[in-house]
C-alpha cells in the first residue's frame, strides 16, 4: 500500500516536475517532459490558446515563471506541447512505460484549485492503438476520475488532468486526460481514468524532428 506519510520524498520529487497555467483564477496542470517540452491534455487549453507559436507562461512548485510557447498540438491523441523559449527545465522525469497492475500516482490540480493533489491508481488496461492510451482508476475518489469544475463567467470548463507517475519510483508514465469530457469517447469506458503514455508524446515529436507540429 502507497502510504503519503512515508513518501513524501517521493511525492516531493514528482511534484518538482508539476507546473501549471493560470487562466482565469483557475490553474491548469502541466508536467515536465524533457529539458526542452512539457506537456498537457489539449481538451484543458482554452480554445484561444490551441495555436502554434502562442506565448504561455508556466509555473513551477517554487512560483518561478518559465515562458514557453505551443510546440505541437495532436488532437487524435488530445495532447498539447509546449517548448521553453530560453534555457531548459532544471527538474526532468525519468519515463518509463506502464504495465498491467502498476501502481501510479496523479499529480495535478483537482478541479483547477491552486493546490497540487495527489490520487493513486492502478493500471487496469492499455491500448492497442497508436495514440498510446492507458486505463486505471483513482481508488474511487473524485477529482482525477471524471469530475469537472465551471466558471461561468465564460462556459470553460476545467477538467481533471495532471501527471501520472509510477508509485515505485517516480518515473513519469504519462498525462491523464480524464475519464469523461464534453461527450467525447472515453465515456464508453466508464469510470476509469484515461490516460496518454509519455513516451508515445515524445516519439511524436522525434517524428517530427523537433519541428513545430499539429496532426
Amino acid at each position: 500500500m502507497f502510504k503519503r506519510t512515508a513518501n513524501q520524498a517521493l511525492i516531493q520529487k514528482v511534484t518538482s516536475c508539476c507546473m501549471y497555467i493560470e487562466y482565469q483564477n483557475s490553474w491548469i496542470s502541466v508536467v515536465v517532459l524533457t529539458k526542452h517540452y512539457a506537456v498537457t491534455t489539449l481538451h484543458c487549453l482554452p480554445e484561444s490558446f490551441q495555436e502554434l507559436g502562442q506565448s504561455v507562461s508556466l509555473w513551477d512548485s517554487d512560483g518561478q515563471n518559465h515562458n514557453a510557447y505551443i510546440h505541437g498540438m495532436n488532437k487524435l491523441s488530445d495532447y498539447v506541447v509546449f517548448k521553453k523559449t530560453d534555457g531548459t527545465f532544471e527538474c526532468i522525469p525519468e519515463m518509463t512505460y506502464p504495465a498491467l497492475l502498476d501502481q501510479y500516482i496523479v499529480v495535478g490540480f483537482q478541479f483547477g484549485e491552486k493546490k497540487a493533489s495527489v490520487r493513486l491508481g492502478h493500471v487496469s488496461s492499455l491500448s492497442d492503438g497508436s495514440r498510446g492510451y492507458f486505463y486505471g482508476d483513482s481508488g474511487g475518489l473524485p477529482g482525477f476520475s471524471g469530475g469537472s469544475s465551471s466558471s461561468s463567467s465564460s462556459n470553460i470548463i476545467y477538467h481533471i488532468l495532471g501527471g501520472v507517475f509510477y508509485a515505485r519510483n517516480g518515473a513519469l508514465f504519462g498525462i491523464a486526460r480524464g475519464s469523461e469530457w464534453d461527450g467525447k469517447e472515453t465515456k464508453q469506458y466508464g469510470d476509469v481514468l484515461e490516460m496518454v503514455s509519455t513516451q508515445i508524446i515524445l516519439s511524436h515529436i522525434e517524428f517530427a524532428k523537433h519541428e513545430p507540429f499539429s496532426v
